[in-house]
């Protein structure tokens, strides 16, 4: 590794050495060498201040707040080092070679720690150097994404029998479903410990599966383009998009439409819904628009208008709207929106809340009942989000290895160099493992946390599945079915 680095960087430190090629100095070399003459020049003239000469020097009364990570937060937002802020992942996650202080910042180490011990043998202050200096630069690529993982299994929809609509009206499924998902910014906020935009994910996905059986399918989406800054409200405003064209459902590609969809900007819900009935105007089948939003249009459309038109293009025609988790004003316009569409409305305050929105209206067959199984995220959905957390634990782990050997590496030179003793060496080696130790300890019980979250989301949905398998079943033998 320290051979790869080397000749990475060989003509940048060529360069700092000044060196001669034939004889003659390069133009880069020239360039150098009279800058540096300006600046020596400079100094001897006191042209230069003493702020100057040291604006990147480590200060000891800088170093005193630099504390090692006690903390998983605290962690994900430790700063990169100030010479090790470019060292790639593939750098610093490298199982196969001894780590040492890489050569092109050698030097400027060196100058670094030159200055502070001479001002300080404390090895609590020269290790609060080391992490300002040399500490990883990718701990945030990895803590983060394992802090805030939450397994996505998809939420089984479990049908219950002779559902009504709120009009006492069964409503059969409809030979064309269109769905809009709201991806505006505030599908980024929390609710119960996870993204509003990720549990609206899991849910339409859900939903997806149980009326695709019956109906066509096509996902709109939007509020997904540009931010809520008032500088991208045209662009999130004029933009929805038709990413699952309408047709026979594939979950592969359904799903796969759904996890590319990321929220950010502002809710153009009166657009998308005229942008589906501009689209399917001339269809003469039944359709029936689904709506999936936590908030009230914000760009100035009438949804309720829309609605209200496309609906009137035929009596079969309805907008349905689930509303996940909104405020007293925004259900007031979303209710209005589905009464004007020939539809219902849908208070949805929890992710079963969510997937409840529509059911078959039949008892579920005995090969329905056999296939529950395939509801259960067992087998392949569980293995791949245990093996998600072990690789970013993993990730972290070889991180935390890397930096710990550079820091001892670091240590070691300065002994060689003569800026420390041996006694100081041992007691800064001594702080570089505990450090070590700390965020070792930290990833291992994260990673725990995260697999335990995984294994009891599996048991959870499994026991809902084997509950609604006996309830089903005992239905169907009361029936005689």
């Amino acid at each position: 590794m320290k051979n790869i680095i080397f000749s990475l960087f060989i003509g940048f430190t060529i360069l700092l050495a000044g060196c001669v090629k034939d004889g003659e100095p390069s133009t880069t070399e020239a360039s150098e060498r009279e800058s540096n003459s300006t600046v020596s020049s400079k100094e001897k003239q006191g042209e230069v201040g003493e702020s100057e000469r040291q604006s990147n020097a480590v200060e000891v009364t800088n170093l005193s707040s630099i504390q090692i990570a006690k903390t998983v937060d605290e962690m994900a937002s430790l700063p990169p080092g100030q010479l090790t802020k470019d060292f790639t992942v593939d750098q610093e996650t490298s199982l196969w070679s001894k780590i040492e202080v890489p050569e092109q910042i050698r030097e400027s180490f060196l100058d670094e720690m030159k200055a502070l011990t001479e001002e300080t043998k404390d090895p609590q202050l020269i290790h609060s150097a080391f992490i300002k200096l040399l500490g990883s630069p990718i701990y945030h690529k990895f803590v983060d994404p394992l802090a805030v993982f939450h397994p996505s299994f998809a939420e089984p929809i479990l049908p219950e029998p002779y559902e009504m609509t709120e009009g006492g009206v069964a409503q059969s499924p409809p030979s064309k479903a269109l769905i809009l998902l709201d991806a505006s910014s505030s599908m980024l906020l929390q609710a119960d410990g996870r993204l509003k935009m990720d549990i609206a994910k899991s849910a339409v996905k859900s939903f997806a599966s149980t009326i695709g059986q019956n109906s066509e399918v096509s996902l709109y989406i939007y509020g997904h383009a540009g931010t809520q800054s008032k500088s991208d409200k045209q662009l999130s405003c004029g933009t929805i998009e038709e990413v699952y064209p309408i047709g026979e459902y594939d979950e592969k590609k359904f799903n796969e439409s759904v996890e590319n969809v990321k929220a950010s900007g502002w809710t153009p819900l009166a657009a998308a819904i005229k942008q589906a009935r501009i689209d399917h105007e001339k269809t003469s089948e039944d359709i029936t628009v689904y709506i999936v939003s936590d908030g009230a249009e914000t760009c100035g459309g009438d949804p309720v208008a829309e609605a209200k038109e496309f609906a009137a293009l035929a009596a079969d025609r309805h907008v349905n709207v689930i509303g996940f988790q909104v405020d007293q004003e925004a259900e007031s316009q979303l209710k209005a929106v589905a009464e004007a569409g020939n539809g219902t409305y849908l208070a949805a305050d929890s992710l079963d809340e969510m997937t409840a929105g529509i059911s078959k209206l039949w008892l579920p067959s005995d090969i329905d009942l056999v296939t529950l199984v395939y509801k259960k995220p067992i087998g392949w959905p569980q293995a791949m989000a245990l093996r998600t957390v072990s690789d970013y634990g993993s990730k972290l782990t070889i991180a935390i290895r890397v930096e710990n050997e550079r820091f001892i590496a670091a240590a070691r030179l300065l002994e060689e160099e003569g800026f420390i003793d041996a006694a100081v060496r041992d007691e800064l080696i001594k702080l570089i493992d505990n450090q070590k130790e700390q965020y070792s300890r930290l990833v291992n019980e994260l990673e725990e946390e995260k697999r335990q979250l995984i294994n009891n989301e599996v048991e959870r949905i499994n026991k809902k599945v084997d509950d609604y398998h006996d309830r089903m079943k005992a239905l169907k033998e009361e029936q005689g079915q």
